[in-house]
């Protein structure tokens, strides 16, 4: 795989209820019915109306164009109804790595556990498909709800990159980064998580 097949390919990842399909310029409809909420993290704290969602979606889409990061809306698989969005980025096929990422779900649809779905479709794509030694998480230092989700897929928390990202609300103190290799998620799981629990 190099990044000019990958850019290039129309990723399908799905399961019985979820439906992961590359973000296009029609979507932003679907997707400004759940926009708008503070509940949105970073995502929300900065798109507020139309021009901000239309911004935000020229910002995916330009960085796909650019091979910097994939979009993917999150679909209800049996309505098409939108769940949130989320992104392949740091791609690194030479080291066979990458990062999950730029993620964030409906209001409606958190403690669901539809996050956990998507997140365990995508490290069965990485690993059993794009055959990836390690995918990485990055999460603010702040954002505890994330960190304690992507603990409990397994992920190891290696260490903190101090004041790395400037956010909505300012200056971070710093992003946490958190990895799963390839032979962690097969035995941390036992199982494939493209079934519903």
């Amino acid at each position: 795989m190099n990044l000019e097949t990958f850019f290039s390919s129309t990723l399908i990842i799905e399961n019985e209820s979820i439906l992961l399909r590359p973000l296009n310029i029609q979507d932003i409809d679907k997707i400004e019915s759940i926009s708008y909420s503070k509940q949105l993290g970073e995502f929300g704290a900065r798109v507020h109306n139309r021009n901000d969602l239309a911004d935000y979606f020229n910002f995916c889409l330009n960085s796909k164009r650019d091979k910097v990061l994939y979009p993917l809306i999150i679909l209800k698989k049996e309505t098409h109804d939108p769940v949130g969005l989320t992104m392949f980025g740091n791609i690194s096929f030479q080291n066979k790595r990458l990062e999950i990422g730029w993620t964030w779900i409906g209001e409606k649809f958190q403690g669901t556990g539809i996050n956990k779905i998507c997140k365990g479709l995508l490290l069965d794509y990485c690993f059993d498909i794009l055959d990836l030694r390690r995918v990485e998480f990055k999460i603010d230092i702040n954002n505890l709800k994330s960190q304690k989700a992507i603990e409990k897929l397994g992920a190891i928390k290696e260490g903190l990159l101090r004041n790395y990202n400037i956010q909505s609300y300012g200056r971070s103190k710093g992003t946490y980064v958190y990895s799963i290799l390839k032979e962690e998620w097969k035995i941390q799981t036992g199982i494939s998580f493209v079934k519903d629990e």
